[in-house]
């Protein structure tokens, strides 16, 4: 008796600390994003998307006062955002929270993450060094891939020759940031981070852009036997030597998205069907994204 009121106790307190930490996740994620904001305004106003933008961005790190600090703090406040409202996505999946959602949240929750790996992705190309054009010269031929409508589709997130960062830079600092905020509106007034959170969000973060060194930039016209992307686009650079570019880059991708989409709005059956395709296609996103980080 006295080891099943133990055992109850200790299942209580294993539950109490879950929920402490499921409620403040998405509260240290919106402090990065205040973050992220406030040290991507101060970088805006050095970086020129025109020109030698890798001449731009070297500058900026080691001529500008603190600009080193400044880009390393906006790369790891960025990534903390993104992994944090991830996390705080995928417990909604798993615990299948979208069967009592709204289709019109359930969607806004959706397009927020997909906003939000894009707004890395192109953060990313804006570095100008090899990796970043290698991406984003990538990114523009999968688009270019789709039928009927590629060249429009990639004209409108980029474009070759001097202009090739304008329209990153555009999206990564306009118009991400602004519909970013329009779409989760909502979840800042739940979830926006008091003095507490705030503070231990910038201290980890000072810290971290402070004593961590940043990864070096590659000369773009270095000659390197391997070009990795972000972490995120690795299972799709994966899949790219094995599968045409269509289906790697955008059919596959453009279905898994429509999938997460409708889980509200189709039937219990075809519901828990498609709960478990996700989950399968997820881990083993996850296991080429790993595969690709160990082993290139």
């Amino acid at each position: 008796m006295q080891r099943d009121i133990f055992h109850t106790m200790r299942q209580e307190e294993v539950h109490q600390v879950i929920r402490r930490i499921s409620v403040s996740l998405p509260r240290l994620g919106m402090a990065s994003l205040v973050v992220c904001l406030f040290s991507g305004l101060v970088l805006s106003v050095y970086y020129r998307p025109f020109g030698e933008v890798f001449r731009n961005v070297e500058e900026i790190t080691s001529l500008v006062p603190f600009g080193w600090f400044f880009r390393q703090l906006h790369f790891v406040s960025g990534q903390c955002f993104v992994m944090l409202m991830s996390a705080h996505t995928l417990e909604h999946f798993l615990k299948r929270r979208y069967r009592t959602y709204p289709w019109s949240e359930w969607s806004r929750l959706l397009l927020s993450i997909a906003l939000c790996f894009f707004a890395l992705f192109t953060g990313f190309v804006l570095k100008g060094d090899l990796e970043g054009r290698f991406a984003g010269k990538i990114f523009m031929n999968l688009l270019g891939e789709i039928p009927f409508l590629g060249q429009s589709v990639s004209g409108f997130f980029v474009r070759p020759g001097n202009e090739f960062f304008f329209l990153p830079f555009i999206h990564h600092g306009l118009f991400v940031p602004a519909f970013l905020l329009y779409l989760t509106r909502h979840h800042i007034r739940e979830w926006f981070p008091g003095p507490r959170f705030l503070g231990v969000a910038c201290i980890g973060l000072f810290l971290y852009a402070i004593f961590v060194p940043s990864a070096p930039d590659i000369l773009p016209g270095s000659r390197e036997e391997s070009i990795e992307g972000p972490w995120f686009f690795l299972g799709i650079q994966t899949l790219l030597r094995h599968l045409p570019p269509l289906w790697a880059g955008v059919v596959i991708p453009a279905g898994l998205f429509t999938a997460f989409l409708i889980l509200p709005r189709v039937t219990s059956g075809a519901r828990s069907a498609i709960h478990g395709l996700l989950t399968g296609a997820l881990c083993a996103y996850a296991a080429l994204t790993i595969r690709a980080l160990l082993w290139g």
